[in-house]
């Protein structure tokens, strides 16, 4: 039993919610219709029920905040994005189709999209009012005005690829953003999110609270690629749900690019019979890099399947923890989940712990997880070294091809470049 005299860390370090925090709140509610106000404080009022995360937590005790002194840091609610939006064809689609119309679609900041679109920000969020399980997570729901709002209507099919790219800068303190792309039912997307921020160069706490929701309704197929990059001293914490309805399709592509610190996460909720999803993602941290990545596969209905790839390094003295869980509730049967979590350890101090995990509540499923954590394969270098390759161009090589088979499914080749080339940067710097 918990001995009550027992105290825990707080991840954070504070106790209780500094004062800022409501000031922010009723300041980003200034000027805003009463419907979506009182969708914003029903985030807040489960933000301020929770406790602050503290080590007594399994996902939270490898980790220390404490350095970005969010006692005294600002809150930033409206960062003012700017977003261009490109149409790019398929490889097999016709060229001359790259800039498509489609009636009903949006695609604009987060900002604009409660200018524009509050009508449906306030149905949004009166769907999703149930699922917010964690402080912070609650807490960017409440506060961010700001992000990326996707909507695409009923039967909308967009031709080629959406790319996204959202740019900001990011001021000393806490700043906020969110998130949501929404299919109606029968809506098919492919879509590139590109977001990029700038920081000042001398700032005491840099601190990046994001919210990212994913819904697709009955039938819908997205196909989603997430790279967000953020310098070296940015503190990152990025939370990622996503819904799906009956035989809904979701297609996920996630680079968790490494900061000084992170925790990211990405939950699946499998909500229709027949709903699908595949998860594929990455992450290299490298000297004076630690990033914590947790990924849920929520199965809760019957027929629905899950296949999660996750590839990950570290060099230098980069630590990184993985954890990953497949729940099965008991009416989900029939279910087919499986996840892999596949690492390489490229220097001496480097660290990675493999967690995964499997809860199954139902007796007719198909249910599985393989873990891997090692160093690079010394007869593969010497296949390489045999063929006149010097060394660490060979474990260059290696790498490479290690992350290909998830960042070759990305479908914009800028986008594929630029993440394939930052994280051969981080091998050579090391």
């Amino acid at each position: 039993m918990h001995d009550p005299k027992v105290t825990y860390r707080s991840v954070f370090g504070i106790e209780q919610d500094p004062p800022q925090w409501n000031s922010a709140f009723k300041q980003a509610n200034y000027g805003l219709p009463n419907e979506l106000v009182e969708a914003f404080q029903s985030a807040w009022e489960k933000a301020a029920s929770l406790p602050i995360p503290s080590v007594k937590f399994e996902k939270w005790r490898w980790l220390d905040f404490s350095q970005i002194r969010l006692g005294d840091a600002q809150v930033w609610t409206k960062p003012a994005y700017k977003l261009e939006v490109e149409f790019l064809p398929l490889v097999d689609e016709d060229t001359k189709n790259s800039d498509p119309i489609h009636e009903g679609l949006v695609i604009s900041t987060f900002g604009e999209a409660l200018r524009r679109y509050p009508e449906l920000i306030v149905r949004f969020l009166k769907q999703n009012s149930k699922h917010r399980p964690e402080k912070f997570q609650a807490l960017a729901e409440a506060l961010a005005r700001d992000g990326l709002f996707v909507y695409v209507p009923r039967g909308v099919k967009v031709d080629g690829v959406a790319v996204a790219k959202l740019h900001g800068e990011m001021h000393a303190g806490m700043t906020t953003t969110r998130t949501i792309i929404w299919l109606e039912p029968g809506a098919e997307l492919k879509l590139v999110l590109d977001m990029q921020c700038k920081s000042p160069a001398t700032a005491d706490t840099l601190f990046h609270l994001g919210k990212t929701d994913l819904l697709l309704d009955e039938d819908a197929k997205l196909h989603v690629t997430d790279v967000s990059i953020f310098k070296q001293e940015v503190t990152t914490l990025r939370y990622n749900q996503a819904r799906l309805g009956r035989r809904a399709k979701l297609d996920w592509i996630y680079a968790a690019v490494a900061t000084a610190n992170g925790k990211q996460s990405l939950e699946v909720n499998l909500e229709g019979e027949g709903a699908e999803a595949e998860i594929d993602g990455i992450y290299f941290p490298a000297e004076g890099q630690s990033i914590s990545v947790d990924t849920v596969q929520n199965h809760l209905a019957p027929h629905t399947r899950s296949n999660l790839l996750f590839r990950g390094a570290a060099i230098g003295d980069g630590e990184a923890i993985w954890r990953g869980m497949i729940y099965v509730d008991p009416v989900a049967q029939k279910t087919d989940g499986y996840q892999s979590n596949q690492n390489l350890m490229l220097g001496e101090r480097s660290e990675i712990k493999s967690i995964p995990g499997l809860e199954i509540c139902a007796d007719d499923v198909s249910c599985s997880h393989g873990a891997t954590v090692g160093r690079i394969d010394e007869t593969e270098l010497f296949y390489l070294e045999a063929r006149g390759i010097p060394r660490v161009e060979a474990e260059r090589l290696i790498v490479e091809g290690f992350f290909a088979e998830v960042i070759e499914q990305i479908p914009d080749e800028k986008t594929r470049n630029r993440l394939g080339e930052r994280l051969l940067k981080k091998f050579e710097a090391s």
